[in-house]
């Protein structure tokens, strides 16, 4: 998972204004995904992949310094909450962050609120 770092996601001000905001650990899952989600620029494989990335639990854990209960608790709440999905195959978690291309767009594209 530590492939090299390049890019950048967009945070609108009116984050601020989201439930979960004030809630470290669960902003903290949030952000987490935004910056591991794969962003693909070509159309015709864009609706299955972009948006999405592969991990363990246990690294997840690792990463953000956080339990396993804890992990899963943000997970459920992003989850019900409809930020992400997430599906478990072995130790594998598939996880998708819903609206994603709002986080990500294409430089020269038209931004919508």
């Amino acid at each position: 998972m530590q492939e090299e770092k390049k890019g950048y996601v967009k945070l609108y001000k009116k984050i601020e204004d989201w439930k979960y905001f004030r809630d470290p650990y669960v902003l903290q899952v949030f952000i987490f995904c935004l910056l591991h989600c794969e962003y693909v620029k070509d159309d015709t494989i864009a609706k299955f992949r972009s948006g999405t990335f592969e991990t363990t639990k246990s690294e997840m854990c690792n990463i953000l310094d956080m339990s396993r209960d804890k992990l899963y608790k943000c997970l459920k709440i992003l989850k019900d909450d409809g930020a992400i999905d997430y599906s478990l195959k072995g130790k594998i978690t598939t996880i998708r962050v819903i609206k994603y291309d709002l986080y990500q767009t294409i430089l020269g594209s038209k931004i919508k609120d």
